[in-house]
């Protein structure tokens, strides 16, 4: 079941990459930005917590941006492999 929505999933994120193009990519890289912004304003009310609380919270949030950063590079190679990387004209 979990391997058919991940390929599922893939299908359509490449489907909307083939489709789409720029604004796809562009809306995906201002996506990880507005996330990292919003786990980082988290991060601070979660602060309260004590130190235990505030250490598993940072090291969560560590976690995330680690993920997210990892997507974001998938998402240059792709575009750089296409010979559309990010900053280039086509």
């Amino acid at each position: 079941m979990i391997r058919e929505f991940l390929d599922g999933a893939h299908r359509l994120d490449a489907l909307l990459q083939a489709r789409i193009g720029r604004p796809y990519h562009a809306l995906l890289g201002a996506g990880l930005v507005v996330e990292l912004v919003k786990h980082l304003r988290e991060f601070g009310e979660l602060g309260a917590g004590g130190v235990v609380g505030t250490a598993l919270a940072l090291l969560m949030f560590l976690a995330l941006l680690l993920h997210q950063l990892g997507e974001l590079r998938e998402h240059a190679e792709r575009r750089s492999e296409s010979g559309r990387g990010f900053g280039r004209r086509k």
